[in-house]
């Protein structure tokens, strides 16, 4: 096939051919259309982009477009600009560049300016090449971006040139389908190589992390990055996350090696030999969940020394990030120091997951540890439930708040925190709301507000960010009670009857709270049909996939007035009493706080009896309309209808339930095919709901 226009488009679309020449003028692995970016046929930077690709009308032939300028033009005018080439020119550009493999009758040679690329022989040798090699690399020299790139992370040209590390002008290799690809470092952008010869590691630091890395080649067993360049003996070697915080922790006069990644192991024979060759084995990794996760991991199994970095501004988690933040070797080296003196023996034990007997018998008697003694656990999970407006929300704000205070009493009962702090996870009050509640609160407390209690506003976060968030903030400080405000916004699931999805819902904040070793206590509903019965396990919402996984269900419940019960519905390690019998609580409307005498109410005698007032009020309502419409004579059915609308403004099906209604509670009887009051019944009302309408409401 020749090099033609159609041709082309028959094997790449109008998209892929401006996406792939836009590529180093934006940060998007794929241009979004319609999303402006700085204009590439400009030499300086846009403040205020102005150019973006779109799909023309009618015909979809995607197009580039600047407002600020009026030029637009096709995929094929963008290459011609570009590069500065005629129209026969792009096309071969484009064949040779998109590796099209159209046949080319021109014989036009066409070259980048100032970066040298790899010619289209160096792909057709790759099937000479032994299998490990099917790769090529173009280095070019180093330039005043790429020192100032390394330097912000204080690596040095000496470090760089000892690891090998080169810049790259392009590289070739084949995808998984087995079709040869090259890649260019356009317009300026940063590639680099951590050259191994007949293998690579690519580094593209700008790139989306999903292509930030690639392996060329095949890599060695078991490599190490920096092993070959540590000395025979030293007192100091540093386990780190990753090539480039290697380099760092080099330049600035440290030995330092990294795995093929954080979550890798060592190889037992060779954690002996660092530590026979090294007096100290440190492992610095990132300080976020999973570097956090997975020095503790190596540091326990290998008992060898884990430093974790203090918080680095703008979301800094590494060695590197720590120097480029303005971290200074004093403060590193004084940080390790520290770091030392912790007896090998004081190392925190992995988790284990299976022990026998003998292991479970000699850890001695444990007694249950409580955060509120008899009843809140000190680690795991709970939930509290209600109805709505009975004050649970407050509930948990105010034992958060006393936790943090240091209050050791809450409700009558002991509190027994270890760090005196406490996290409330809000996805339902915003920002004003919780200061407005807070306020009050504190205020009714008569205490002063502390650091130790943090709040998290979660109203857009999915689930999987909150989690993150949460454990971020467990990292940087512990804490005893995490309330999350309410289950119901975190629940990943479409079916809150699908007891799996509930179950593996709790279980992921479970293993949250277990490790950091602290009480995670949801907030969440009861089902309506709960309302007026005694509390019991079974009316929280979610059903037994919740209520099985926690370790405590507490129902919060109304009485008169400003009276509340707290229910233990569900408690493995609560005394009976309070599983028996509810606690009576008075919630003050000024304060939303909650005081007890220590009354216990029988929980059987909490079910209220109907509301027989309510149904009084209705059923005279309903009568006084049904005497209205009918008075002395008969009306039909679509008559009555008729009327009833015209008389109350509801809707027809509202008229239909008011006439069954009327039937059920006898207040009209039929006659002669239509209806007629009922002068002689006398109804009395009884438990049994005579309304036909599940929200007991009568049809008006």
């Amino acid at each position: 096939m020749n090099i033609t226009k159609e041709n082309i488009l028959a094997k790449v679309n109008s998209y892929d051919i401006l996406n792939h020449y836009l590529l180093p003028y934006h940060n998007e692995n794929r241009l979004i259309g319609g999303k402006n970016i700085s204009n590439p046929f400009l030499a300086e930077k846009q403040d205020t982009p102005s150019f973006n690709i779109f799909p023309a009308m009618g015909t979809g032939e995607w197009r580039y477009n600047d407002f600020a300028t009026d030029d637009s033009g096709s995929c094929f005018d963008l290459v011609m600009k570009l590069k500065n080439l005629s129209f026969p020119e792009a096309l071969a550009a484009i064949n040779t560049d998109m590796n099209l493999f159209l046949d080319n009758n021109t014989n036009i040679v066409v070259t980048a300016p100032s970066i040298p690329i790899v010619k289209e022989k160096v792909v057709d040798e790759f099937d000479k090449m032994k299998p490990a090699k099917r790769f090529t690399i173009t280095k070019r020299d180093y330039n005043t971006n790429d020192w100032a790139f390394w330097e912000k992370f204080k690596i040095n040209k000496e470090t760089l040139d000892k690891f090998n590390v080169v810049a790259l002008a392009s590289y070739s290799a084949y995808n998984k389908e087995g079709k040869p690809y090259e890649m260019k470092a356009f317009g300026g952008k940063l590639m680099y190589a951590y050259d191994n010869g007949d293998w690579t590691k690519i580094y593209k630091p700008f790139d989306d992390k999903k292509f930030k890395f690639q392996f060329l080649g095949i890599k060695e067993a078991n490599y190490i990055f920096g092993w070959k360049h540590l000395p025979e003996k030293d007192d100091l070697v540093f386990i780190t996350g990753g090539e480039k915080d290697v380099l760092t922790l080099v330049s600035n006069g440290f030995n330092a090696i990294t795995l093929n990644s954080e979550t890798a192991n060592l190889q037992d024979d060779t954690a002996e030999e660092l530590k026979q060759r090294f007096k100290n084995v440190v492992v610095l990794y990132d300080n976020d969940a999973t570097g956090v996760k997975q020095s503790k991991h190596l540091s326990s199994l290998y008992k060898i020394h884990r430093l974790q970095l203090p918080k680095i501004p703008n979301n800094g988690k590494d060695i590197s990030d720590y120097f480029a933040q303005g971290g200074t070797i004093d403060n590193l080296q004084s940080l390790i120091d520290e770091t030392i003196k912790t007896p090998l023996s004081e190392i925190e034990e992995v988790e284990k997951f299976i022990y026998n007997a003998v292991e479970l018998m000699e850890m001695g008697e444990v007694e249950t540890r409580y955060l509120m003694e008899p009843i809140f656990p000190q680690k795991g999970s709970a939930v509290i439930a209600g109805k709505p407006d009975t004050g649970k929300s407050q509930f948990a704000r105010q034992l958060c708040i006393q936790v943090a205070l240091g209050i050791k009493d809450f409700i009558g009962f002991e509190i027994n925190p270890i760090h005196n702090k406490s996290i409330y996870i809000a996805t339902e009050d915003n920002l004003e709301a919780t200061r407005f509640l807070l306020s009050k609160q504190m205020y009714g407390l008569g205490e002063k507000v502390k650091e130790n209690l943090r709040f998290m506003f979660a109203d857009t976060m999915e689930q999987e960010e909150i989690l993150s968030q949460l454990e971020a903030a467990l990292i940087e400080q512990p804490a005893d009670l995490v309330v999350v405000d309410s289950f119901g916004d975190i629940f990943k699931g479409g079916d809150t009857n699908n007891n799996m999805a509930m179950r593996n819902t709790v279980k992921t904040f479970d293993r949250i709270a277990k490790h950091h070793n602290c009480l995670i206590l949801f907030v969440h509903h009861i089902n309506k049909g709960a309302y007026r019965v005694a509390p019991g396990q079974e009316h929280i919402q979610g059903g037994a996939g919740l209520v099985q996984k926690v370790r405590l269900a507490i129902q919060l419940s109304e009485g008169d007035d400003n009276i509340r019960y707290f229910t233990v519905v569900k408690g493995n390690y609560c005394p009976k009493e309070y599983k028996q019998n509810s606690l009576e609580l008075k919630f003050s409307e000024e304060t939303f706080l909650f005081s007890t005498e220590g009354k216990l109410i029988p929980t059987s005698e909490l079910g209220t009896q109907p509301d027989f007032k309510g149904k009084d009020e209705k059923y005279n309502e309903l009568e006084e309309i049904a005497n209205t419409i009918f008075g002395d004579k008969l009306v039909n059915y679509s008559n009555f209808v008729k009327e009833y609308c015209a008389f109350t403004g509801k809707s027809v099906a509202t008229a239909k339930r008011a006439i069954s209604n009327l039937k059920k509670l006898e207040i009209v009887v039929e006659s002669n095919g239509a209806y007629r009051l009922n002068k002689q019944s006398e109804v009395t009302l009884t438990n049994e709901n005579p309304f036909d309408d599940e929200d007991n409401d009568i049809a008006f």
